[in-house]
C-alpha cells in the first residue's frame, strides 16, 4: 500500500485524492489483475495521466482493466502494457479510457496482446493521423474517412463500421492489401 501511495503522488495526486479513493482503486486492480501494487498504482496513474481523470476515476480505470481482462485473452498485466504503449496518443485522438481498454480487449480476443496490441493501436491511430500519399489514395477510393469536416477523428466504432461495411465485398487478398496499404 505505501508503494502504492508513492506511485500515486509521484503522479500529482494529493494526499486527499489517494485517500479519498485513488489508493482503493490500485489495491484493487492490484488484487484483480494479481499485479504489484506499486506496478497497479503506476497504471492508474498513467491512464490518469493520459486521459485526465482524478483519482476517484482510479475505481473505474480499475474496473476497465479488470473487465477488458476478464473478457479477453491475456490478463491486466497485458491490458495495462497496452495501455502504457497506446493511451497518450488514443487519447490525443478524443478516445476514452472505456474506449482504448475496449478496443484494446478486442486486440486481445484476436491474440494481438500486450505491448504488441498498444504499439499496434497507437501505429495504426498516427497512420490515420497522416496517412502516405498511397494510404490517402486507398481511404478516397474505398470511401474511408477518419475524421469528420470539422477535423476530428470519428472514433473507433464508426471508423469500424466504415471498414466492415467499405471492405465487405472485397477479396481476402484485396481487403488485406488495403489493411496493409493503410495501417501498416
Amino acid at each position: 500500500a505505501a508503494k502504492a501511495f508513492e506511485e500515486l503522488a509521484k503522479a500529482g495526486l494529493s494526499v486527499e485524492q489517494i485517500v479519498g479513493g485513488a489508493l482503493e482503486g490500485a489495491l484493487t486492480l492490484s488484487a484483480a489483475g494479481s499485479i504489484e501494487v506499486a506496478a497497479a498504482a503506476e497504471t492508474a496513474a498513467s491512464a490518469m495521466t493520459q486521459f485526465g481523470l482524478a483519482g476517484e476515476d482510479v475505481t473505474r480505470i480499475a474496473d476497465a482493466l479488470a473487465g477488458g481482462a476478464n473478457a479477453a485473452q491475456g490478463g491486466v498485466d497485458d491490458l495495462r502494457q497496452a495501455l502504457g504503449q497506446s493511451g497518450l496518443v488514443a487519447s490525443q485522438f478524443g478516445l476514452t479510457m472505456e474506449e482504448t481498454v475496449g478496443t484494446l480487449t478486442t486486440f486481445a480476443s484476436a491474440g494481438l496482446l500486450g505491448s504488441d496490441a498498444g504499439t499496434s493501436l497507437r501505429t495504426m491511430l498516427l497512420r490515420l493521423a497522416k496517412p502516405s500519399n498511397e494510404a490517402a489514395a486507398e481511404m478516397e477510393r474505398l470511401g474511408l474517412a477518419a475524421f469528420d469536416s470539422q477535423g476530428d477523428f470519428i472514433g473507433i466504432e464508426a471508423l469500424a463500421e466504415q471498414l466492415q461495411t467499405r471492405l465487405g465485398g472485397l477479396t481476402q487478398e484485396q481487403r488485406s492489401s488495403a489493411l496493409a496499404l493503410i495501417f501498416g
